[in-house]
């Protein structure tokens, strides 16, 4: 499938990248009995991609119209996030912070040469003052306060990422090639389950949770709804697919990821997508889901954190922003 870049920071150009991301039917053999199609948005850009993308895009629509220079923001040593923020900012002109958890290493993260290649400052903080970074005064205790600049929270979660979700959501609801009964999404914050749901209101949006947090995510995903005025009513989350936590794996979801990349030659990431399609296999096997629904995945994109694991290092889209 061909790549594209976006090219402007403008909503139509947003749009019309969104409406153009392929949707892809699943081998039967994957989940027989019922009809599955994955969304790829990790097609998106080969740099700004997944549900990440529509949360950041939409942040960096509201720093323009604020005449803002500079994106403040935060992550972890492989973080989709922080690698996006510093790709956007090259090619759409802002600078860019990245406030990185934990000491400096001897040697960075792909990931993180990455975003100091693409013009990012890169400020490591103590993981006791990172769990600070929700508090208001959070950019002076690190010397980061710039009126010049927009602190965009990790992961891009804030009323203007809430936003990028439901146009995500509502993009779907113009372009899917056939009726979804339901779609499933991988979810560790409950906003990107909170503004899909709100976008496309007329299916039910299924979250598959990637860390042990459920009560948070529906809570999250509930105050964001409130937060944002919609009323739509959130599903249940299907339970007791994450593997052991955020970011951890088991044999068994890695050997699924390598079966599921062989039969549909769609890459996963292990620590969203894959376990989003060993959920909901899981779930069919278990009896709990209907038998002839047609089912749409979303793909979280977040390939270039695969260079993290020894041997899954290839369609990691690291490439120039």
């Amino acid at each position: 499938m061909t790549l594209r870049y976006l090219s402007e920071l403008t909503l139509p150009e947003l749009e019309q990248a969104a409406r153009g991301v392929p949707y892809q039917r699943l081998p039967d053999e994957l989940f027989p009995g019922i009809e599955v199609w994955i969304r790829r948005d990790d097609l998106l850009d080969p740099l700004i991609s997944g549900n990440k993308a529509y949360k950041l895009l939409f942040n960096l629509l509201e720093a323009r119209e604020r005449g803002a220079e500079k994106i403040i923001t935060c992550g972890g040593a492989w973080s989709n996030h922080i690698h996006a923020v510093a790709a956007a900012g090259r090619r759409f002109g802002f600078q860019t912070v990245g406030i990185i958890r934990g000491e400096r290493p001897r040697h960075l993260s792909a990931t993180l040469q990455d975003a100091e290649r693409f013009g990012m400052e890169l400020r490591f903080v103590s993981r006791d003052r990172y769990r600070k970074r929700g508090d208001k005064s959070f950019l002076q205790q690190v010397g980061l306060e710039d009126k010049r600049a927009v602190f965009v929270p990790e992961g891009g979660a804030n009323l203007a990422g809430a936003q990028g979700t439901k146009f995500l959501g509502e993009v779907i609801g113009r372009t899917e090639p056939v009726h979804f009964d339901q779609v499933w999404l991988a979810c560790g914050t409950g906003l990107t389950l909170a503004g899909v749901q709100a976008g496309i209101t007329e299916v039910p949006v299924i979250g598959v949770p990637v860390l042990k947090a459920e009560r948070s995510i529906i809570e999250q995903a509930a105050l964001w709804l409130q937060r944002s005025g919609n009323s739509v009513r959130l599903q249940s989350l299907r339970n007791g697919h994450d593997c052991g936590g955020y970011a951890r794996t088991t044999t068994g979801l890695m050997a699924y990821m390598r079966r599921f990349e062989r039969v549909a030659s769609v890459p996963l990431d292990p620590v969203y997508t894959a376990k989003l399609a060993y959920g909901l296999q899981c779930e069919l096997e278990a009896g709990r889901v209907t038998h002839g629904q047609k089912i749409l995945l979303l793909h979280s994109g977040g390939l270039q954190g695969r260079r993290g694991l020894p041997g899954w290092s290839n369609n990691n889209r690291s490439g120039g922003a």
